[in-house]
């Protein structure tokens, strides 16, 4: 599942507004949500935490550092 680089642009997503950002440091290669290339080293995680009445669900999301403050700077997260 990708962002706005998967073609369809969502009008409101929830993950920006719960989740929390932090820099991390990725030994494995991931893909960056934003642009959907390869992203190692220092990059930003989203994490949100879904609660219920199971077991807490964690989702992560990956961006490229540069992507990350370019969507600081715009406000989106």
């Amino acid at each position: 599942m990708m962002g706005v680089a998967a073609g369809y642009p969502q009008a409101y997503d929830p993950f920006s507004d719960q989740a929390r950002f932090e820099y991390r440091y990725s030994i494995i290669p991931r893909r960056c949500y934003e642009t959907g290339r390869l992203v190692w080293g220092l990059a930003v995680r989203g994490r949100r935490v879904i609660t219920g009445p199971g077991e807490p669900i964690y989702e992560d999301r990956w961006y490229h550092r540069n992507e990350a403050v370019l969507m600081m700077l715009k406000g989106l997260n």
